[in-house]
């Protein structure tokens, strides 16, 4: 178990998505505050002070930066109290949840790669001193940077955001979590009132169940990785390779996606599921001419699947393979059948726009805007993007 997680914690400076999706499935959580410990140990342990003058909100900065002069608990509770909860917020705020039930749900794993990952990016900051290597600010600024890179990765693996969403989130955890060092420097000497046994006593008997609950989320996704994992040893068993690819597609971990829907055809070739997956993948990755092999294949397998989203992925990889007519007629009946589908009615409308009929194509860009407004508060922030893709499309009709 040490074994896998030291691999996966270097892991992280060459192939950071493959080392989060191991630390993810494999990781522990006793482990990561023990290295992130250990870390900050070895970074206090040399008084090496900055060669620089700094105002109050400069040190306060660097408080979070370097966490220099303070303690060597402060970049972990800094991580772990104001970094993890930011994130965890911003999710919620998007629409994805409320923060309660997000919290319990990925707060463990969340503070588990976190802790992980700054360890990794401040381990060469915490061995410069041992080199007698005289140094300022700037290896822990390029430090900080690297961090957030890094917990882009981890969001993106967790959430499934896109890049751009992730890197933001990432920022404004790192703004948040230098603004609670901020705090604390205000706060002084009475912060030190929250280490009295009496007030952890009344906390612990306070949040005691609530706190036990956060991991329960990690361990049951790991045991569930694990469980497929020892189905995939049945020679007979697609469903446990289908569902660890979906894992790895939501990762954004194709490769290992497309390796898990392969294997689940050749276990039972009827199966729509995993064309229909490949399908999306190739379309993704500008494979089109695969796309349109897999999802059509997917259609043929199964006539329930072809009443449903695969048949709009067709429409859309006929449509960006320059296949306008065959897009039109499958989008089309598409649209009959999921009046209320944004994606849908965005890519009919594109198609439609291509072919000239512009009056159709407002209709169906004005239905999409319409469709994201009145989607549940649960789906919105799935197919906002669909909308203001629709409002974009609408401009160029004007």
């Amino acid at each position: 178990m040490i074994g896998e997680n030291l691999i996966a914690f270097f892991l992280l400076y060459v192939r950071p998505v493959t080392a989060v999706g191991r630390i993810l499935d494999r990781g522990r959580l006793w482990f990561a505050i023990a290295v992130a410990l250990a870390v900050s140990l070895a970074q206090h342990a040399f008084d090496v002070p900055f060669k620089i003058e700094a105002t109050d909100l400069e040190i306060a900065a660097l408080r979070f930066i370097s966490y220099f002069p303070h303690g060597y608990l402060a970049p972990l509770l800094a991580v772990a109290i104001a970094f993890v909860p930011a994130l965890i917020l911003l999710r919620s705020l998007t629409g994805h949840g409320s923060f309660s039930t997000l919290m319990q749900s990925n707060y463990a794993q969340m503070a588990m790669t976190a802790l992980t990952v700054w360890a990794v990016a401040y381990l060469p900051i915490a061995l410069l001193p041992m080199f007698k290597i005289d140094y300022g600010p700037i290896p822990h600024m390029i430090a900080s940077a690297y961090f957030t890179i890094l917990m882009a990765v981890v969001v993106r693996s967790v959430f499934g955001t896109g890049w751009f969403l992730s890197i933001g989130m990432a920022a404004v955890g790192w703004c948040v979590s230098v603004g609670a060092c901020a705090l604390s420097g205000v706060a002084g000497h009475l912060s030190g009132y929250f280490l009295s046994p009496f007030v952890l006593y009344y906390l612990y008997y306070m949040f005691n169940s609530d706190v036990r609950g956060l991991g329960d989320a990690l361990r049951s996704r790991q045991h569930f990785r694990q469980q497929l994992e020892i189905a995939t040893n049945n020679p007979h068993d697609a469903d446990a390779h289908y569902q660890l690819g979906l894992i790895h597609q939501k990762r954004h971990q194709y490769s290992e996606a497309v390796s898990r829907y392969r294997r689940a055809t050749e276990i039972d070739p009827r199966e729509a599921d995993p064309h229909f997956q490949l399908g999306r993948i190739a379309r993704l990755q500008k494979r089109l001419d695969e796309a349109l092999q897999e999802l059509k294949l997917a259609v043929s397998l199964d006539e329930k699947l072809s009443q449903g989203d695969v048949v709009r992925e067709l429409g859309a990889a006929y449509f960006e393979s320059g296949k306008i007519e065959e897009a039109a007629a499958a989008l089309e009946k598409f649209v009959n059948r999921r009046e209320y589908d944004p994606e849908g009615l965005y890519w009919y409308g594109r198609t439609l726009a291509q072919l000239g009929r512009k009056a159709e194509a407002k209709e169906m860009f004005q239905r999409a805007i319409e469709a994201v407004k009145t989607m549940p508060s649960h789906r919105r922030a799935e197919t906002r993007v669909w909308g203001s893709q629709s409002k974009s499309e609408l401009r160029k009709l004007v």
